[in-house]
């Protein structure tokens, strides 16, 4: 009985490790041929900040300026993944949504996209501010 458990045990470590998104030290995701980007996106400005996350470690946070479907907004992503800075050019990109946890109203905010970098890898951000 307790080979068993252990077997289980072991079994469910693996379908969870496989469940997570990117790990530390990996590359960015590649897009998946097929797979449509409609949205345009201009980059205007990109900004890269550390912030205090207050359990005495700091976050690299990218922040981009950009106009997201005539909007201009802040998009943001906090990844643990040793991004560069140099894949994320000014400019026009692709993007989807992915996730929008606005349903009820029109407010970008807390939108997750994808961005289409020109390297055809994937840039998961937030929008975290909107202007006019």
């Amino acid at each position: 009985m307790r080979k068993f458990l252990v077997a289980l045990a072991i079994c469910f470590c693996c379908f969870s490790a496989r469940g997570q998104k990117t790990r530390f030290g990996q590359e960015l995701p590649y897009a998946k041929p097929g797979v449509a980007y409609p949205i345009k996106v201009h980059v205007s400005g990109l900004h890269y900040r550390t912030e205090y996350t207050g359990s005495g470690l700091n976050d690299d946070v990218t922040y981009v300026d950009a106009i997201l479907d005539g909007k201009k907004v802040e998009l943001q992503t906090r990844q643990y993944i040793p991004f560069k800075p140099y894949h994320l050019t000014l400019g026009d990109h692709q993007a989807r949504l992915l996730k929008d946890p606005n349903k009820t109203n029109d407010t970008p905010l807390f939108r997750v996209y994808e961005l289409l970098l020109p390297d055809n890898t994937i840039w998961r951000c937030t929008v975290t501010g909107i202007s006019e």
